[in-house]
This record gives C-alpha cells, sequence and structure tokens, in this order.
C-alpha cells in the first residue's frame, strides 16, 4: 500500500475509531443504588464495587511463608477501578478508568502502591465527578463520544513491558506510558504520526527476536490492523486487512512463521447500536473464520471456516511443521459473558453463574486441509486468563497456567489454579476457597534456571475486605502458597498485568 492511500485511509480511521455519533439515548448510567442494595445480600459483589479514589497505598503484611530470596522486582496490574464518579456508575464492568497496582518485591519486604491511569477522559471525570464520556458499554443522552478514540480511552485493560516503557493498554486507541516509579502517566505513545489513536490490541505477542506484533480492529472503515514493532521500540510495518464487517477480535497468536487471527462470528453489522458493544451482533448460524498470515509476506493469507466459537485470550502457537499449527486457548460457547454477566455485576443482579461455558482446549489446524481440530477438556470446569512461560513462546509449550471454576456455574468467580501439563496430560491444583476469587496470575521464571518458575497473583476475599497476593512453587503448585501476603484494601477485580525482575 502507498503512503498516501495508507495516511488517508489511517485518518478516516482516526475519526472512526471514536464511538458513533448514535450514542444519543436514554441514560444507562446511575445504577448505584441498586448495586449497592445487592452488595447487603451479595457480599462477594464486592470486587465490583470500585474505589472512588486516584491512589491508593495499602498495609501489606506477609502472613505466610517468606519472600524467595531471588524474587525481586515489580508485579503490576490493570484493570477498571474507579466504578462510581459521583452518583453515576458505569454500566459495564469494562467501561471505569483504569488503575495500575503495583506490587514491589525488594529485600525490605513487599510494598503497594496504586494509582489512576491519567488519560484525559480520566482525568475530565474525575474532575467534574462524574461520567461525562460513553464507553464500550455505557450510553446516555447528555455524554459524549470525545471526537477520538484517545480522548475515550480509560487505559483499563492490561500492561506491556517493551523497548523501555511501561504502557497501559485499551484497545480502542494509542497505549499510556506509565512511570514504573511513581505510577504517573507520562502521556500517549505513538509510534509514527500515521497510527497515533488507531486502534491497538491489548494483547500484543513478542517474536522470538523481542520485537513485537500487533492487531487493531476498526469499525468503520471495516478493517483489521496489523503492527510489527521492533525490539528497540522502532514502527516496522503496519498492514490493513479490509473486513466486508468487523469481528471483533481482542487476541491473536503468531508462531515463529506466521500470524493467526481467529475472527468469530461477532461482527459489527448493527449501526445504530446504542453502545459500542451495541454495534456487534453474534451469528451462531455462521462460521468463524480463521487467518493465517505469512510473516514475511503479510499480503500471503490463508483463510478457513470452523464451526463458530468465542474467544478472549489464547496461550501459545508454535509451528508443528510447514502446514500444521498448534495453540491452546480458553473456548466460549458465545460472547455474553462481555454482553450480559459484565453488564449485570454493575447494577447487582448479577447471581454468580455464568452465561456461556469456557472450556480449555488445545487446537490443530492443518493448513493443507483447512481443518481444525479441538481437544476439549470439561472435567477441569470453566477456565480462563491462560498462561504460558514465555520461555518457551512459539515453540510445543510443557505447561498451561489457568484459573478454573470446577464447579461449572455455582461459584462466585474463579477459586481454583490449574496448572496443565500438556506433555503428560497430567494437571495440579489448588483451591483457595470459596470466599476468594483469584485474579490473573503469572508465570515468573526463576532467574538462573532453564525451566524452574514461581506463580504469582491476587486474590479478593470478598468476607474479609481483603486483597491477598501470594507466591506459589510452580512445580509444586497443588502444596499451596509459599508466601501469601495481606493487603488492608480490597481493591477492585482488574484483568491483566506483568512482571518486571529487577
Amino acid at each position: 500500500m502507498d503512503r498516501r492511500t495508507f495516511t488517508k485511509l489511517f485518518a478516516g480511521m482516526i475519526t472512526a475509531a471514536s464511538l458513533p455519533t448514535q450514542l444519543q439515548a436514554k441514560a444507562l448510567i446511575g445504577a448505584q443504588s441498586s448495586f449497592f442494595k445487592a452488595l447487603e445480600q451479595k457480599p462477594w459483589l464486592l470486587g465490583y464495587l470500585g474505589t472512588t479514589e486516584s491512589s491508593l497505598s495499602g498495609d501489606i503484611k506477609i502472613v505466610h511463608g517468606k519472600i524467595p530470596s531471588d524474587l525481586r522486582g515489580n508485579f503490576f496490574r490493570n484493570g477498571p477501578a474507579n466504578h462510581n464518579i459521583g452518583s453515576d456508575r458505569f454500566a459495564h464492568w469494562f467501561d471505569a478508568p483504569g488503575m495500575v497496582q503495583r506490587f514491589a518485591f525488594s529485600d525490605a519486604g513487599v510494598h503497594h502502591h496504586g494509582r489512576l491511569i491519567e488519560t484525559k477522559r480520566n482525568v475530565a471525570e474525575t474532575k467534574a465527578n462524574r461520567i461525562l464520556f460513553s464507553g464500550f458499554g455505557t450510553y446516555g443522552a447528555e455524554l459524549t463520544s470525545g471526537g477520538s478514540a484517545n480522548a475515550l480511552s480509560p487505559g483499563n485493560i492490561s500492561l506491556l513491558d517493551h523497548a523501555g516503557d511501561l504502557l497501559a493498554l485499551w484497545e480502542g486507541g494509542s497505549p499510556h506510558i506509565i512511570n514504573p516509579e511513581t505510577l504517573e502517566t507520562e502521556g500517549i505513545k505513538s509510534w509514527s504520526d500515521e497510527t497515533i489513536g488507531l486502534p491497538f490490541g491489548a494483547h500484543p505477542r513478542k517474536d522470538q527476536d523481542g520485537s513485537l506484533w500487533n492487531i487493531g480492529y476498526s469499525v468503520n472503515p471495516a478493517a483489521l490492523i496489523l503492527y510489527h514493532i521492533s525490539a528497540d521500540g522502532v514502527l516496522q510495518q503496519t498492514h490493513i486487512l479490509p473486513q466486508t464487517a468487523t469481528p471483533m477480535v481482542h487476541d491473536f497468536m503468531i508462531t515463529a512463521t506466521k500470524i493467526i487471527i481467529v475472527a468469530p462470528p461477532y461482527t459489527a453489522v448493527n449501526p445504530e447500536g446504542k453502545a459500542f458493544v451495541d454495534l456487534f451482533e453474534w451469528q451462531n448460524q455462521q462460521p468463524a473464520e480463521v487467518m493465517v498470515i505469512d510473516k514475511a509476506d503479510l499480503n500471503s493469507v490463508v483463510k478457513l471456516e470452523i464451526e463458530p466459537f468465542w474467544v478472549y485470550h489464547f496461550g501459545n502457537a508454535y509451528d508443528i511443521s510447514s502446514s500444521e499449527i498448534g495453540f491452546d486457548f480458553a473456548l466460549h460457547d458465545d460472547p455474553t459473558f462481555m454482553t450480559q454477566d459484565a453488564v449485570a455485576v454493575m447494577d447487582g443482579s448479577w447471581d454468580g453463574t455464568v452465561s456461556a461455558a469456557s472450556l480449555y482446549v488445545q487446537a490443530r489446524l492443518n493448513l493443507n486441509t483447512k481443518t481444525l481440530h479441538l481437544d476439549k477438556r470439561p472435567e477441569l470446569g470453566q477456565v480462563e486468563f491462560i498462561q504460558t512461560d514465555a520461555r518457551q513462546n512459539l515453540s510445543a509449550h510443557q505447561y498451561a497456567l489457568l484459573l478454573a471454576q470446577p464447579e461449572g456455574v455455582e461459584g462466585f468467580g474463579f477459586d481454583r489454579l490449574l496448572l496443565v501439563d500438556r506433555t503428560s496430560g497430567l494437571t495440579s491444583s489448588f483451591d483457595v476457597g470459596k470466599t476468594e476469587i483469584l485474579e490473573e496470575h503469572l508465570i515468573v521464571p526463576k532467574p538462573n534456571s532453564v525451566d524452574a518458575f514461581w506463580v504469582i497473583g491476587t486474590s479478593l476475599d470478598w468476607q474479609k475486605g481483603t486483597t491477598h497476593l501470594s507466591v506459589y512453587e510452580g512445580a509444586h503448585l497443588s502444596d499451596g502458597p509459599i508466601m501469601k501476603a495481606e493487603l488492608d484494601l480490597a481493591l477492585p477485580l482488574g484483568l491483566h498485568g506483568t512482571w518486571i525482575p529487577l
């Protein structure tokens, strides 16, 4: 694509990436009273209460074990935090301003600090003490679309450590730069004038050479955008994949030679949708499409159609041969957690059940026969937030770390850590108890080790009103945490994080 065409198309996307002008509808905000009333009867909704603070520093103490002597670094987490602003409450869990939580491991112990991500929107709404902007699932007659994606960004999904920058990612626009020491927001990350403000996904993928691949999706014009950024942070190339109707693609995969995009039949076919999520419709009679793109030639795309399913997060992908690809992921029947449950937790109507089953799946994709074989593991229960060991990135990884809800739809959230040995098929697990809700846990490699690792993550004890930080020996997960610390704050349940060693 020549630069003139590229610039013209991308300039159109900068405006189109913002939410539609049809968001002038009956207000879907202000459900605070409903939530607070529900919270009295459903204390496990505490993780969705949120905070009204812009900065948090809780008292954290080790209540079991000790910090391993060679575990030194910072565990960062991100997620929607300020669910209530003034008398307003966001209608969707994904809409609230993001907050970075840092847990620092040092010789002096473990320390916590949290800070609001200071996007244009988050600062304006905090100052005004009310919701001003439309969101992923929140709309209202007096709300504005902001004029651009960056004006709307809550920066609330994930964090990326790349080329010396710690970046808070949304997926509607550009990342925001976070100071890892103070947690101050230092501005918007721009790799080029043409790409600033364009959709930049929340789950970039690191290549074997340290470079970064990412994807974004645009509704108008309908397109997927590929990014390739060097290990030292220089934009190498971008590529546009025009679409008939834009699929919502939250995550994707790469192997040593290919890029794999699974486009579910959840596409932007409702231009009159009141909120961004309402633009999309689940068409379960339509197939999902898999696009396999050659890294060496982004115009070389193999497409195949498969039975429809929804996916939030993939694990790791790898080349089995020149014509076969292996990968694992959490398969959902449909996206109703996002369209129903993530709304119900905000007004308090959620009863603890989930709308769509999610299963751990190991997949094998054959490009010659254009078939996808799915090996499903329903006995593991509901699963999500899959993690793998970065040292086995783009190779046939041995372990998959998952959050699980073994009793299916009867729990209030994930309460089991699950480690699947993909070589033997065996699993090990640890249950935290029915009053704790697990958040995403990470596999953290041990220094000077080829394969040993820790598992690190947080959980909310909704009965005690505290947040727990735990460290496990990866090979002995079922023995429970070797260190557990308790924070005297109930942090809002968040999404994704990263570990940066010292």
